[in-house]
This record gives structure tokens, C-alpha cells and sequence, in this order.
């Protein structure tokens, strides 16, 4: 997955010590983190469409290396409370086959890698330009998200955990 080398790589996290942190091969840390992303990557579509992404980008472009407390912060921000990220956790789960309880501890971590990722985007804008270009420009690969594209699809399990909560 181009977007989850992109996002490892811009966050100067390797896979390797990522799985290691969590307990996990790098295979089950892989499809944790594809499992989490379309949830994280939603989250910030529902922002930037709202223009409510300020308080975001503070956060994004003070994270050196992405830790739970900057990631918790994020996740605050982009799914309004911890019901939401148990949800997504508990959805990702179902579809990783790694154990929600990792996933909760993983969420905050991937939410700051994705945070950090999108605020190092060039071409200015912060956050919100980038996913405007992705979001106005279609989902190629080549995208200003580097590969983030396809995690804004229809697919997206974020509208429907929302819808629970609610």
C-alpha cells in the first residue's frame, strides 16, 4: 500500500519497530494500520470539508515523532470523543484480525503518523490545502496526499461507526 510506505516513511517510523512497539509481526502491524486508516483518513475528510481543521494542523506540525499523547489529541480533534475510537478500533479489528485492545493503544499513533504526514505535504495550504487537492483533484496516485487517495473512498467505514454513536 503506497499511502502506508508514504505515511511510515514521512513519520520516520519503520514498520519493524512499529510491529515491535505493539507486540505484533510487521505483517499484523501492516493490516492493522491499512485497517485504521480509511477511519483516520475519514476523519480528516469530515474536517476539511468543514473547514474545522485548524486546531489539527496546530497539533500536526508540532509533532516531532508521533507519540499517543499528540495522537490522542489528533483523534480528539477529527472524531469528536473515545466512542468513536473504540468503534473504530473494535471495526478494524474485525478486518485485521489483530486484537482491538492493540488497535485502541495503535489508533493514537497512526492518527499522529497521518497528521504528520499531511502537514509535510508541499505546496502550502497546511492540512486543509492538502486535502482539498486531493479531495477536488480525484484520488490517483500521484495525488498532493501521496497516496491517499484511495482512502477517501465510498468504502470508508468512518459514516457508518459515526452513525452508531449518534
Amino acid at each position: 500500500m503506497q499511502g502506508l510506505d508514504e505515511i511510515l516513511g514521512s513519520s520516520g517510523t519503520d514498520l519493524g519497530s512499529l510491529a515491535a512497539r505493539f507486540g505484533l509481526s510487521p505483517e499484523q502491524a501492516k493490516s492493522a494500520m491499512s485497517s485504521l486508516l480509511p477511519a483516520v483518513a475519514g476523519g480528516f475528510q469530515q474536517h476539511a470539508q468543514g473547514d474545522t481543521l485548524g486546531p489539527v494542523e496546530e497539533t500536526a506540525n508540532s509533532i516531532n515523532q508521533p507519540d499517543t499523547a499528540s495522537g490522542n489529541d489528533v483523534l480528539g480533534h477529527i472524531f469528536g470523543g473515545k466512542d468513536v475510537s473504540r468503534q473504530v478500533a473494535d471495526h478494524a479489528a474485525g478486518q485485521s484480525g489483530v486484537s482491538s485492545t492493540v488497535l485502541k493503544a495503535m489508533l493514537p499513533i497512526v492518527a499522529a503518523m497521518v497528521a504528520k504526514h499531511l502537514a509535510a505535504q508541499p505546496g502550502g495550504g497546511g492540512i486543509g490545502g492538502v486535502l482539498g487537492s486531493l479531495l477536488g483533484a480525484g484520488t490517483g496516485a500521484g495525488s498532493a496526499a501521496g497516496g491517499l487517495g484511495g482512502l477517501f473512498g465510498a468504502d470508508n467505514p468512518l459514516s457508518s461507526i459515526l452513525d452508531r454513536v449518534r
